[in-house]
């Protein structure tokens, strides 16, 4: 039950905190991935504006032969972003190619071509060609002759998804490393979380069981007091008396019974010996036993057991395990009602499941039936303090199997047993 809540906190911490790092790497990468998209951008029409450019200033120390001042080359700075590898191809207002330089590319003419015509077409400042897997940037300005043209550069981007890659790699180490991080803390922090609890629950498994012990001892001597007053042939006022007496000691040895058979359970001792136990003659033995309380209060019981079903197990639990879905069913049956049994195989396990028309059990109650001490119907008068189907839990855990519960007011309840 602890491993079962540290896990839940761990996973619990793990999920939330991996959330917010997904949530805080993928703006990162968006930024990284808009940031590197935009540089390129600003790269390509750096280096289109500044394409076979030069500026020329008169330098006032050097002269020529006439005594002129001698002119003085001076590059144009590079773009912030380095392009080194791009075509430049200029058009006409047609969207004809009139000229293409190229430096460190090439691309054939038709997809130059389709290139051109996708340009054209798109009619924006700047854009990305998915299909080449290639960017461009485009300017519209008048040539010397007055005409109109458009002067494009297109670059493969490349560089853009390499340093979004790059970051994405960067991220996913960051996060794999945090979580791991973040795992060893939760997994300190869910130690620490659960000890109180598991203090609480030790000092309460002690209480039950050493309460159960003291009290079944004392029990045992009134029932045997109360037996030994009732074979003395008392009046019948007096036999009434201790005829209910009786009855309550019952009643509560019974629950002292499943406290302690919890109890040793929950201590690690509920693990009986298992032995090759013929599932099919105790579950019709039970159902026999249950064939004169069925039919007191109106009820049939229809048994389909398959024969010679045998499983690996304690034959005490087993039948306890019976007896206690089939007593709740018949209890809890509507008059003139059928409960049915059913014991078959299914593919590889053993299905035992039973079946009623009473009151169904709703949607809210359903998850807690199992638990210890919980009562789906509170103004039930049938005695019983809600051990009953928890203990047949501990039993089915026992012995590698799953216990189930469905209600409907259409189809009835069942509760269905798989080992």
């Amino acid at each position: 039950m602890f491993k079962q809540l540290r896990r839940r906190i761990i996973i619990l911490n793990m999920s939330l905190i991996g959330a917010v790092l997904l949530i805080i790497f993928s703006v990162v990468c968006v930024n990284s991935y808009s940031g590197a998209k935009s540089d390129f951008q600003r790269g390509m029409n750096e280096t289109l504006n500044r394409s076979g450019k030069k500026n020329v200033f008169p330098r006032a120390d050097a002269t020529d032969d006439k005594g002129m001042p001698e002119p003085k080359v001076v590059e144009r700075m590079e773009p912030s972003f380095q392009i080194s590898s791009y075509i430049i191809m200029e058009l006409d207002k047609d969207g004809e190619i009139i000229s293409v330089t190229e430096n460190n590319a090439s691309i054939d003419g038709d997809t130059l071509g389709d290139c051109a015509e996708i340009i054209v077409k798109e009619n924006k400042k700047g854009g990305v060609i998915s299909k080449y897997g290639l960017m461009y940037e485009r300017s519209d300005k008048p040539s010397g002759s007055g005409q109109e043209t458009t002067r494009v550069i297109i670059a493969d981007n490349s560089a853009v998804f390499s340093k979004l890659r790059g970051t994405v790699v960067i991220c996913a180490v960051l996060f794999v490393v945090s979580m791991g991080v973040i795992f060893l803390i939760s997994f300190l922090l869910s130690g620490l979380a659960v000890r109180p609890v598991r203090e609480s629950w030790e000092k309460q498994k002690r209480f039950v069981a050493d309460a159960s012990h003291e009290l079944k001892t004392p029990l045992t001597v009134i029932l045997a007091n109360n037996n030994i007053m009732l074979s003395h042939s008392p009046d019948a006022e007096q036999r009434k008396w201790l005829e209910s007496t009786g009855e309550e000691a019952d009643h509560m040895k019974k629950l002292i019974d499943q406290m302690l058979f919890l109890a040793k359970n929950d201590a690690g001792d509920g693990t009986a010996e298992k032995t090759e136990v013929d599932l099919s003659d105790t579950v019709e033995g039970v159902s026999l036993n249950f064939e004169p309380v069925a039919f007191e209060k109106g009820v049939l019981i229809d048994a389909r057991i398959t024969p010679g079903i045998t499983v690996c197990g304690n034959s005490l639990q087993l039948s306890q395990l019976a007896h206690i879905l089939i007593d709740n069913a018949v209890k809890y049956a509507r008059s003139d009602s059928t409960v049915e049994i059913v014991l078959q195989k299914k593919n590889n396990s053993v299905e035992f499941s039973v079946h009623n028309f009473g009151t169904p059990i709703s949607k809210e109650d359903l998850p807690h039936i199992f638990d210890r001490f919980y009562r789906a119907e509170k103004s039930r008068t049938t005695k019983g303090y809600g051990l009953g189907l928890a203990i047949a839990k501990e039993i089915t855990a026992n012995h590698g199997g799953k216990i189930t519960a469905e209600s409907s007011e259409e189809k009835g309840t069942t509760f269905r047993v798989t080992l």
